[in-house]
Formats: C-alpha cells, structure tokens, sequence
C-alpha cells in the first residue's frame, strides 16, 4: 500500500482515525447524528452519507481544512473512515462491502492504497455552508483541484454512460492483463503487451479493454449556468460542465436549478496540446435543489408589518397598478391583468391526480410603439424568476426544450424558456414571429404546463409551471378592425384559446390622450424619476409573502357570481343562429383570477368583490377584441378559439354536406369543381365562401384533384 502525503496536510492514517472518530462520536444534543445517517443508509439500501460541513469544522477544524483544500488527498482515508465506521454499526452490510471491495482488488491486481478505496461502494457526500457559495463566473485558479459550492441552472442534461475508475486491458496473444492509466478525463490505454517471457521475448501483442473486469460507475455530464437574476445587462452568462457520477445520476433535469458541491478540475484536452489554456469541469460531490421562486424570498418581521398594513389600505390595488412599469403611461387595464398572473392561484389536483394550472396566461397584441416588450422587460426584472425570450429568436429550444449535440456528439436534453421559467413567469415577445416548431410545442406548454420530449432515445417530462405574459405585433402592421382576431393575430386559434386575456393596444389619434401622453413622456424624461407609491422591492416581497401564506378558495358568492355571469353569457348563444359567446375554458380562466385577486388582498376566501374584478377584466378583454358588450352587441368567441366565426363553421359544415352527398354518387373520379360550384350557388351560397372552403380544405390536405378540374376528399 502506498502513502501518500501533502504539503500543509495532515497524514492519510490521521485523517482516517479522526473521520471515523466524528462519524461515531459526533451528535447534536443527545442524538448521534451520523450513526443515524450510516443507519438509514444501511436501511435504505444506499451507497452514501451526506456529511454538514459545518459540524464536521465545529468538531475538527483541521481535518475539515485539510478536506476542503487537498479532496483527492483525503477522499480514499474518508471512504475507508466510513467503511470502519459502518463495521462498528452494521457489522453484517460491512462485511458485504469489504468483502466486494477485496475481490475486485485481487481481480484488478490493484496495488495502490487510492485506487483500493476507489474500488469501496461508498460515498461521502459534503454539504458545503452557504457562507462558501462562489458565483460560477468568479472561479479562478486559486480554486483548482480544490472543494467549493456553487450555485445554477442545470441547461443541459446528457443520457448517463458507464464511466472508467479502473480499467483492465488483455493481451489478445497471450492473456496477460494490465490496468490503463486513468487521467482525469481520458484513459491511457497500453496497446502491446509488455510481457516478456523467459526466453527473453516481448510478446507485444495487441492490447484491448477488458470490460468484465474492469470497474466502471454511471456518470452524466450537464452543462452549469449562471441564474439569470446574477447577470448584468450585457453581460453573457458563464458555463460550466459539470461530472455527475455513482447515486447522482439523474437526480436534475434541465432547467432545474442546483447547488452544488464539487472538485474544480483543471485539464488540458488530448486534442490542443501545445496550448496553453486549460479546460474546466465541475467534478460533483454533493447535489441539492437550490428553486428560487416568489416563496424563497426572505422576509423579516420589519417586511412583514409593512406588508400587513398594505394590505388594509383601501387603495392598495390602484397603487399596486400605479407602481407596476410606471416609466410606461396608462394600459392599467392590462397592468392589472399582469399584477393578477403575477399573484397566480393555487393550482388545483383533481381526485385522479389531474393538474388545472392555477398560472394565468395574458396575452397583449399592439400596434407598433405602443410599449409592449418594455413593459414586459420590466416584469422580467420585477420577478425572481422572470425569462425574457422572443419568439423571432427562440429556436424549439429556446421556448420549450429539445435534445441538442454537444461537442463531443453526444446527445443532450437542453432546458428552453419555459422550463427555465418553471415556478416564475416567462415573458415573450413578438410571440406571433415563432416558427412551426415552436407552435407545436408550445400547446403542451401552456395548458398542462409540461414539456414531452422524445427523439434520440430520450423520454423525459420537463416541468414548466410558470405563467406566460406574451405580446405580439398585429399582422398587417396595425390591427384593423374590420378584421377579425384570427385573421389580425399570426397564432393559431388552438394556442389563441390557451390564454385567459388578450388586450389589444391600439395607437389611434386622440387629441386628450395624445397630450396627456406627451406631457407624461417628456416630465418622465427630463426627471429621469417617476414618483411610485411602492417600491419594485416592496412589490416583489408583497407577492412573495401572498403567493407562500394564501391559498383562496372559492367562496358561495363568488362561485354563483361566475355562474350567473357564466349563464347569462351562455343564453346569448341559446339558438343555432346566435354566436358562442363563452366556453368552460374561459370560466376556468375566471376562476383563476377571481383566486389571483383574492390572494392580492391577502384574503383566504375570494368573495364576490373577486369575482366582480375578474368579470370586469374579462369584459375588458371582450371589448379589446372589437365586441362593446355594454351595448348588447352578441359575442362570438369562435373568432378566438377556432379563428372562425360560428355563423362562418355553419357556412363550412354545410357546403361540406353537400360535397359529401355529390361524392357519394360520383365515381373514383370525384366530381366536376364547376357542377360542385353550381349545386352550391344553388343552396345560396356565395362565390365568396365556396372560393374560402375549396383553398381551406386543399390547402389542409382534405381535398385533392385526381384529375385536372375534378375534386375529391382524402380517405382518412
């Protein structure tokens, strides 16, 4: 066995005895913690205790020193520690460990005293003290080789692969058998045998790896990024890869955010040699969830008393609207709308564990200069986690997720958007500017508040839990009234209908309205101040505290308020002629913010008052969309749910049923278009909507020419 030593350390053997001393002897009060820790590992079937840096420093300094500054030194005599600990607690698991460690030393011809404690399925997990956190941008040199806790967002996440601890080579000629030499990133593989026989002849016969006797664990790379929230305008976020191996793999999906405690590794790769500057990875040690959400705010009692008298003043949502964006005049209809998706409700889990998002989705169509993505980027700065994306620049990854190449060509599962927006809010621009792959999978995205992926033999479920505040341009440049929503909104009607509001912002001539918003302008940049009743701080802890502490149910009056607003809305669409007006999508909508305003009060029970709120704003939203709903005029959310009007679907269905009855008597042939446009002209209707069925169903595929001025349905 070979002893190492290390400058400024203690010895191997010391090391040991003081590890083994704090595992068994170290409690807090009366309870041993860590005989505990070594039982319930025992128990659970698991290969690792997890060890409080913190009580290892108040029981040895030195040893923990010596720990944290030379881990390669001291993790074989902690291993070896832990394995005498656990044949003092659990003699019986002991037993089996060792005798698996010896047998595949004696396989391997293992000699050294570090690669014999690798070959100890055990792990000594540390948990650094917050007090050491790093940023990830901050790690130099002085860091190498050298145990730290740093803090991100797992981007990336790659399939796990078998990893080389020690690997045994075979002479192909002969039999004789090697171990390789393990770097920290690659293996020094011999390629002829090195046997020479007693004759004096070497053998130099090819050499190939073993893989029965060599030993290998599971490891898996992820790529470390920056929080968002840490970067500084301008500033590109650092990433760092990151080796997770044995018990850790697949503990993180993309997206979620981690601290960790790691080895910074320092390495030259095979292929720049001659080069100068050196790659760097974060071997992992210890992982755990480090959400930063609205309820991981911190708060003190001074907070918490400013925040209950907020919430007594009677004005308390005015104000609220009054210091959202204040850099941006008016919209507080749609400032409004955004403080209730920013409150959200408590999702809901139905008895057979279906998830009804509590999360609002608002969505703001304007014309251009109207103010949109700066409203959107203060909201992103508002939030802990707020994403700001847009959507001309968001590829399939960038919005939902997708499984991308690295550089070694590996596949790896890459968090976009809305992943990484998980548990905040994600802010999207020029929404209407998304491509097809982006469109598809965005619908999951929004209702059921996950993303599937499946493609290159990876399935995962990715959590995507956030509320969406998206804005877009109309598309023919300025929204025209005499169009409808679908035709003036680039978005598919089935993505259209996932949003609870939609606002349109018009920039229509108003001689009051223009001056106000001139003098607003000009008073606002000349100052360079705007005076706020509270401060984006203030707001930030007020939906902190609301969004952790209350969870608002329903209360009689507002259930039958919604119901009787749901029922008289449902009744202008009583008759076949008349427009629908209203869906269960749309009250699941009212529900959630009838709750959002609740919360705002900080009220556990929504009232009527919250039920009245969320009308308003829906009546709001009906009124953007060109419908004056105090007047009567009849609504007709058709336009929005399935970019058609009901009276324009009737108009569809009934040409079809007569397409169908002349298919049914005509041959494989198809009918004539002309005698089909005739039959059609006949029943009354239009040249127009004959022309819009014949370029609406071929262009989806349904009809097709099996001959030149012949038409035919495609056999589903």
């Amino acid at each position: 066995m070979v002893l190492n030593t290390q400058q400024g350390a203690l010895d191997v053997i010391s090391i040991q005895k003081r590890f083994q001393e704090f595992l068994t002897e170290f409690r807090v009060g009366e309870e041993f913690v860590y005989k505990k820790r070594i039982n319930e590992m025992v128990a659970n079937h698991e290969r690792s205790v997890v060890v409080e840096f913190e009580h290892l420093i108040d029981f040895d300094y030195e040893l923990a020193k010596t720990i944290q500054e030379f881990p390669d030194y001291a993790m074989p005599a902690l291993k070896k520690a832990l394995l005498e600990a656990l044949k003092m607690i659990d003699p019986e698991y002991a037993a089996e460990i060792y005798e698996y460690a010896v047998r595949n030393q004696q396989l391997r011809g293992v000699e050294t005293f570090e690669e014999a404690a690798s070959l100890i399925p055990l792990n000594v997990r540390f948990k650094l003290p917050q007090s050491s956190l790093i940023r990830l941008r901050d790690l130099g040199a002085q860091h190498v080789d050298r145990l730290v806790l740093v803090e991100g967002v797992a981007l990336r996440v790659a399939v796990s692969k078998p990893f080389l601890v020690i690997p045994v080579y075979r002479c192909m000629r002969c039999g004789f058998v090697q171990t390789g030499i393990v770097g920290l990133t690659e293996v020094f593989a011999p390629t002829k045998c090195p046997r020479v026989s007693e004759e004096g002849q070497r053998c130099n016969g090819p050499m190939a790896l073993d893989s029965s006797s060599s030993y290998s664990i599971n490891h898996q790379r992820m790529l470390l990024q920056e929080r968002q929230e840490e970067l500084v305008g301008g500033v590109l976020p650092r990433g760092v890869q990151a080796l997770l191996t044995d018990d850790l793999v697949d503990k993180v999906k993309p997206g979620s955010r981690v601290r960790v405690s790691a080895i910074y590794r320092a390495y030259k790769p095979v292929k720049a040699q001659g080069e100068r500057a050196l790659d760097t990875f974060l071997e992992v040690n210890y992982l755990e969830s480090a959400e930063k959400e609205f309820e991981s705010v911190e708060l003190t009692e001074k907070d918490l008393e400013e925040i209950r008298r907020m919430a007594q003043d009677p004005w308390l949502k005015e104000k609220l609207i009054d210091s959202l964006a204040p850099g941006i005049y008016g919209l507080r209809d749609i400032k409004e709308a955004i403080l209730l998706a920013l409150f959200g409700a408590p999702a809901v889990v139905l008895p057979d564990n279906t998830r009804v998002r509590g999360d609002s989705h608002i969505l703001i169509i304007g014309d251009p200069g109207t103010g949109k993505s700066q409203l959107l980027q203060t909201i992103a700065k508002l939030v802990p986690r707020g994403i700001y994306t847009s959507g001309k620049g968001s590829s399939g990854v960038g919005l939902t997720a997708a499984v991308v190449r690295d550089a070694k060509g590996e596949f790896m599962l890459e968090a976009g958007a809305m992943v990484l927006a998980d548990g905040g809010v994600c802010l999207i621009d020029e929404i209407d500017k998304m491509d097809d792959n982006d469109r598809s999978a965005i619908h999951e995205a929004l209702e059921q508040q996950t993303v599937t992926i499946t493609k290159a033999g990876i399935h995962a479920t990715l959590n995507a839990r956030c509320g969406v505040i998206a804005a877009g341009n109309p598309t023919f440049g300025k929204y025209l009234r005499d169009r409808s929503v679908a035709d003036n909104i680039n978005l598919p009607p089935t993505i259209l209908s996932r949003f609870d509001l939609i606002f349109i912002v018009e920039d229509k001539p108003d001689d009051t309205r223009d001056r106000e918003l001139a003098d607003f302008v000009l008073r606002v940049r000349g100052q360079g101040k705007v005076d706020v009743p509270f401060s984006a701080e203030t707001i930030r802890k007020y939906i902190a505290h609301a969004r952790r502490s209350v969870n608002p149910v329903l209360s009689p009056d507002a259930a039958e308020k919604l119901n009787g607003f749901y029922l008289e809305m449902r009744k202008k669409s009583d008759t076949p002629d008349s427009p629908v007006v209203i869906t269960t999508r749309q009250l699941e909508g009212l529900v959630r913010l009838t709750k959002a305003h609740a919360r705002m009060r900080l009220s556990g029970v929504a009232e009527a008052i919250d039920a009245e709120a969320a009308i308003r704003l829906y009546n709001v939203f009906l009124e953007s969309i060109g419908v004056q709903t105090s007047s009567g005029k009849k609504v007709d959310l058709s336009t929005v749910t399935v970019g058609k009007t009901s009276e324009e679907l009737d108009t569809m269905a009934k040409i079809d049923k007569i397409l169908v009855e002349m298919l049914a008597l005509a041959g494989a042939n198809g009918v004539l278009e002309a005698d089909f446009r005739i039959r059609c002209k006949e029943e009354g209707f239009s040249e127009k909507d004959i022309e819009k069925y014949l370029k609406l169903k071929k262009a989806g595929g349904v009809l097709f020419e099996p001959k030149p001025g012949r038409i035919a349905k495609v056999k589903s």
